[in-house]
Parts: C-alpha cells; structure tokens; sequence
C-alpha cells in the first residue's frame, strides 16, 4: 500500500462521519463499503465534498487514487482522484 493511499485510509477509518463505512486497500485503490440503506445515487453525486475538506491534510505526494464505493460486494461507483 503506498503512502497515499495509506493516509487516505487512516483519515476516513478515522472521520467519525464515516464510522460505519468499512475501507480496505486493494493494490493502489481504495475499496469502500457502506451501509446497506445509504443512498448510492446520492452519496455519488457528494462524494467529492464529503472526501474534499480532507485532501489538504495529505502530506504525502499525490497520486491518482480509486475509490471503489457500494453498498454491497460490488462497487456501485467509481471515483477517481488525481
């Protein structure tokens, strides 16, 4: 896991908004389940300003980053960060 990716992780397992989300690494991706009564059609269309305020506290050099989102096993959206 790179160091990027290893401090995305840390910040959203540690952001209580987000204490229910289960997140876990897969190659160079970020892998993001939630609740199974969340709103996906929502939670996509904010998800940039829910992880937004966060990107500044990322000390580590940037680089493109996926994170794969759904409620389920499969992802219902992809969102990718460069």
């Amino acid at each position: 896991m790179g160091k990027y990716q290893q401090e995305w992780k840390s910040l959203l397992q540690r952001e209580e908004a987000f204490k229910d989300w289960k997140i876990r690494s897969s190659g160079g991706d970020l892998l993001i389940r939630v609740p199974e009564d969340t709103d996906m059609d929502l939670l996509k269309m904010q998800f940039s300003d829910l992880i937004g305020p966060m990107a500044p506290l990322i000390k580590s050099p940037k680089s493109t980053l996926k994170f794969y989102v759904g409620s389920t096993n499969e992802a219902d959206f992809i969102f990718t960060l460069n």
